[in-house]
Formats: C-alpha cells, structure tokens, sequence
C-alpha cells in the first residue's frame, strides 16, 4: 500500500517518468510521445481527484509547510487563511515568521491561533503590540504578560491606551509593561482600583509620587496597597546572629535564614546545633560560619539530611567525609556555594572531582573553564549523572555526548546535538546502528549522501523516518512518494528542498485560496 501510495503521489506531482521523450525522430514516434503526454495528463488529473477529499492529508501538508523554514511569505499567507489550523499548538509558539508573514499570521480569526502567537518569543515587537490590543481578553493577556517576560518595548502609544483602557485589568498589566512613560506609570497610583493603585507602587516609583498622593496612599484601607507601600519603603535588617536577637525574632523565614547563612556568634551555634527541630540543625551543619569541631558532632544525627549537609562542607576532610553514612536523595543537587567560588582554581577543581563524594563531584561539572584533565576524569566517572551534567558543560567530549545521546531518556536528550562538540562529520557510521537514535544520528553527518537519506527514509523507526523525509539531500522522486498519506507527509511538506511550486500545488489540492499582498 505505502508503494502504490508513493507512486500515486509522484504521478501527481509529476515525479515519475511516463516516457523518454530526449529522441523524437519521426512523425509517428511524435505522434506516440503526444498519445503519451495525453495519457499522462489524465493519470495525473486522476491522482489529483484522490487527493481532493483527504483533508486528514491536507491537515499534515499544511503543518509541514507553516514550520518549512524555506516557505517563502506568499505560501505562509495562504498557510495563515486556513481555519482550523491544523495542531496550532504544535508549532505557532516556536515558528520564527518574517515580518509579512507574521502580519497574516495575527490576522487570523481564531482567538486560539492569535493566543498561540502571542505567546511565541520570536514574534516581532510590532505584531505583539497588535496583539496586545486584541479584541480576545485571552490573546490580550498572553500578548501582555510575554511583554513582561520578555522586556518587549511596546510602542508608547500602545502602552498610554492600555494604562487608560476602561477595564481596571489593562490597567493593571499595563503598569509592568516597559514602553509606559513614567509620568504615566505615576499617574496610576491614583487609579480607582485599588489592585491598579497598588501594582503603580513600588521601590522606584513611591519616592516619585507627588507628597499629596503618598499621603493618600499611607491612608488607604485596602491591603492590596498597604502590602504594596510596605513592599516599597522595606529595609532588610541584618539577619539575628546572636541568641538573644535569634529568640527574639518572629519571623520563622528569617530565623531559618539565619540558621543557614548568617555569621552566627559561638552561643548561637551551639544551640541551633542541639536544636529540637530539625531544620534548625540542619542549617547549623549547612553554615559555613559554624564552627568544624561542632559540625562534625551532627555527623551522626538521625535526620538523613543533616548527616548530608555535613559531608558537604568544604572545612570537612576527605576522610571525615567518608566516614558519615549519608544518603544522596534521588533528583539534582545545588552546587556548593564554596565549590562554585573555585570554579576560576583549577588546582581546586582538580582536587574536587577527586573527591569521594558524589555531589562534590557533580557539582564541579559546572564550572565553565574546566582542566582537559578534570573533563577527562570525569567523562568516565563511575557515576552516570556525573557524566550526564558533563554534557551541559561546553568541554564536554564528543564521545561523551554521542553516549548520552544514545542513551539518556530525559527531556533534554535530543539538544545533546547541537552541543557545541557535538561533532556531526562521521555521524554516518551510525547508519545501521541497532539503536534508532544512533541512526537519527547519522543524518546530522554532513558528508552523509542522498542514498543514505533516502534509504533511512525506510527505517523501521518513525522518528529516524520523519527526519531522513524533512533532509534537503533527500531524492526528489523520494520526497514526493513521502508526500502519501502512506509515507511521512508533515515531515516532507517540512523538508527545505521543496520547490516553492510544489508548495503552492500542495495548498491548491488542500483547496487553499491565493491571497493578494
């Protein structure tokens, strides 16, 4: 089926041979290549009237086309008529659009679609500003808060009818927005509602406000301001380092900071050290300013994750450290602060991924300027998320990456290729790997010839099938069988050596109209 499907397609797209036309010597063999020629158009006709009613096809061409980087703007505006559009989420967030086909892209009717593009990064600043006006409550939020996120400058004008819009929640967003004048911003400290009121308030705009305003401010009953007021004019006192400031305080976050980082006077240490709660012994293990000698007296504390905070104090020797009986909790780890303050040492380094204990030894992955001897040590650490966090350092080996890339199921597996030492030429060896990533690998080589493309193009794998069929080295009769409902159809109407003429017959058939500039 998935050949007469493929042949099917490449009759009517005109990707087969009917007949050799290069040696027309007589009138009769003329009249032979005319008969053929006419009998080709009809079988191409016919293939073309099975396509017609297959909107299951048209939906996958139409996919494949709006995330084709080489789709020039007039196939993209016709892409941007059709409504639904097919698995909007799938690509209207990541898909970088020019600024002509961006403007048809935000003209589309369905909230959803508009939605979806507001939220994409790479929408220009000018069609996020449209979309930041939209008539949908939804889009105009999504356009609003990718504003904030991302520090877009909205045009002044858009920002000065946001802040004065009728719906206090406009307002509100508009008080975030970059491109606000601050006369404007200042001016919504007197708003209405107190939300708008409180949202105008803050560290740079309440010594700003006109002494009238920050009166009424100080006199205004709603929380939401008073929250925002006392935000605005706070000082952060120094953490409590003594016992009498530690029992004095009420705040349970400041006292938990304390016990972690502040530079806790002996007394102080020695009773968060005997501490009933574990938290607090807990941060007295984990304070560098605690003392080692009574550090090391929580080495054997009940709670897992005291004993824990122990074994990763830099004043802990090697063997002190392999004597605790710690447990490291399944999950990632935050690096030491005091090995991130050696990453610039590289006789520390060396000394750290020496170290016995696992997390010492992750968290040194980290450090930007590795040794080539440390990167060598660790690429074969008998720990496999040592070696894995290896893989975000940009030192990190080739063959490392490439074992990773094999192996690892996270998330993140498939941006190992495009690590900077990910080396692709020589990839190619992969080709027949038993492993289907391996194989996906293999059409990363840049040497990799359209023969190898095309024969992946068969793989037993979806994944290594849909990347060999969007490989702009596929052969052109191949590409057009891929086309087929029966082949890998997105992935090839995403393929950037489609010619822009195929492109166009592929919307024609879908019954997608030409649209005017």
């Amino acid at each position: 089926m998935a050949h007469q499907d493929g042949q099917l397609t490449r009759v009517a797209f005109s990707a087969s041979e009917v007949t050799d036309v290069t040696e027309v010597t007589t009138a009769s063999a003329a009249s032979e290549v005319t008969t053929a020629s006419d009998t080709s158009d009809a079988a191409r006709a016919d293939a073309l009237r099975l396509f017609d009613a297959d909107t299951a096809l048209h939906a996958e061409w139409i996919a494949g086309l709006a995330m084709n980087n080489s789709a020039p703007d007039e196939v993209l505006r016709r892409v941007f008529t059709v409504d639904p559009l097919p698995d909007a989420r799938y690509w209207l967030v990541h898909r970088k659009l020019s600024p002509d086909a961006a403007r048809a892209a935000v003209a589309h009717r369905d909230p959803q679609v508009r939605g979806m593009l507001a939220e994409n990064p790479h929408l220009p600043p000018d069609q996020l500003a449209v979309l930041a006006e939209d008539p949908d409550p939804k889009v105009q939020r999504f356009a609003l808060v990718m504003a904030w996120e991302y520090a877009v400058e909205l045009p002044t004008e858009v920002t000065v009818r946001l802040a004065s819009a009728p719906e206090a929640r406009l307002r509100y967003f508009a008080t975030r927005l970059p491109g606000l004048p601050a006369e404007t911003l200042l001016s919504l400290a007197e708003d209405p509602d107190p939300r708008v009121r409180a949202a105008a308030i803050g560290s740079w705009s309440w010594p700003r406000l006109r002494p009238e305003v920050r009166a009424a401010a100080e006199a205004d009953s709603d929380p939401q301001v008073r929250e925002a007021i006392a935000r605005a004019t706070h000082v952060e006192a120094p953490l409590p380092a003594t016992v009498e400031d530690f029992l004095a305080e009420t705040d349970e976050h400041r006292r938990r900071d304390a016990a972690f980082t502040a530079p806790l006077a002996p007394a102080l240490s020695a009773l968060l050290a005997s501490h009933q709660d574990d938290s607090m012994r807990h941060g007295a293990a984990r304070n560098p300013h605690t003392p080692t000698a009574l550090a090391l007296t929580l080495a054997t504390d009940p709670d897992p994750s005291v004993r824990l905070a122990v074994s990763l104090r830099a004043d802990v020797t090697e063997e002190q450290r392999a004597a605790i009986d710690y447990t490291v909790p399944p999950g990632r780890h935050p690096v030491p602060a005091w090995v991130a303050e050696r990453f610039n040492d590289p006789d520390a380094l060396r000394e750290i991924a020496a170290s016995s204990h696992v997390l010492l030894r992750r968290g040194v992955t980290c450090a930007p300027k590795l040794p080539s001897d440390v990167v060598d040590r660790l690429a074969t650490d008998d720990d496999y998320y040592v070696r894995l966090m290896l893989c975000e350092n940009d030192r990190a080996p080739h063959e490392l990456l490439v074992e990773m890339f094999a192996d690892w199921n996270g998330l993140s597996w498939g941006s190992l290729a495009y690590h900077r030492n990910f080396a692709r030429p020589g990839l190619a060896r992969f080709a027949n790997d038993p492993n289907h990533r391996l194989r996906y690998a293999a059409l990363f080589d840049p040497s990799a010839e359209p023969e190898l493309v095309e024969r992946l193009s068969h793989d037993v794998n979806d994944m290594v099938r849909g990347h060999a069929a969007a490989d702009p080295r596929m052969p052109f009769p191949r590409l057009v069988e891929l086309l087929g409902a029966d082949g890998m159809p997105r992935a090839a109407a995403r393929n950037p050596a489609l010619p822009t003429e195929l492109m166009h017959q592929l919307l024609d058939v879908a019954g997608i109209a030409h649209v005017g500039r």
